[in-house]
């Protein structure tokens, strides 16, 4: 047999070797493929549906136990992916926003005041944005004080209101102590105003417009008044101080 006709015959044999492994690795190789692309997608699914169903399933107090462990273990990847932004924020409407009122005391000049966010004096908007964020972020921790009937308490209630109430004044003074050593005050007081959205009638025949002064509430940090409407809303329903903007 001529040189030729061996090599031929000795590439037949490789080729007929290759498409008889091949097939099976190829088949393997998909399978295990398929397989890892699968839980990847079942892994991001369920941390698109958990983010909104934690919302659904959330109660006044405390969030569902059902997905509290589940939204555990997928918090690192919801976190990363930015998957647990706010649901609710524009819808079904979109509800009253929430600002810090700081006000500003000094030992040898008059007390002033500095707003957050404000879209004036914060510059660029993503700094606004920033403190947009942080006034809700507060404003959503706020929890009254603890009456002192039921700080002596011992139910799983009390306790944790006192938890929640402790966790809100400890990022509170934080946020106080941060005001003095930025504007060099001797003390800063935050206070929570709530701005909500007027109604139509205020804008059509009252002319009202979306900055307008009796449209900040000032939210009290006081305890629950029970001779008041209802403890899910406890306010004070005056409008907000204005004083001069402490420029950076």
């Amino acid at each position: 047999m001529s040189r030729r006709a061996m090599q031929g015959n000795q590439r037949t044999d490789d080729r007929s070797g290759q498409r008889s492994a091949g097939p099976r690795e190829a088949k393997l190789l998909g399978s295990r493929a398929k397989l890892a692309l699968s839980l990847l997608l079942l892994l991001h699914l369920s941390a698109v549906v958990v983010e909104p169903f934690q919302l659904f399933s959330r109660s006044p107090r405390r969030l569902s136990n059902v997905l509290t462990p589940l939204r555990s273990v997928l918090a690192p990847y919801t976190e990363f992916a930015y998957l647990n932004h706010g649901y609710f924020f524009f819808a079904p409407e979109p509800g009253p926003s929430h600002l810090l009122e700081c006000r500003l005391s000094y030992e040898d000049a008059e007390d002033a005041r500095v707003r957050f966010p404000d879209k004036q004096a914060q510059w660029p908007r993503l700094l606004y944005h920033r403190h947009f964020m942080l006034a809700e972020f507060l404003h959503q921790l706020h929890i009254p004080p603890v009456p002192p009937e039921v700080a002596v308490a011992n139910d799983p209630l009390a306790q944790d209101w006192k938890f929640d109430r402790a966790l809100f004044e400890r990022i509170r003074d934080s946020m106080q102590r941060h005001l003095e050593v930025r504007f060099g005050a001797t003390l800063a007081v935050i206070d929570r105003l709530e701005h909500r959205l007027p109604s139509s009638q205020e804008v059509l025949e009252q002319r009202l417009r979306l900055d307008d002064p009796a449209l900040y509430i000032m939210l009290p940090d006081a305890p629950l008044d029970p001779m008041m409407p209802g403890p899910a809303d406890p306010r004070i329903l005056y409008p907000a101080a204005t004083a001069e903007e402490v420029g950076p």
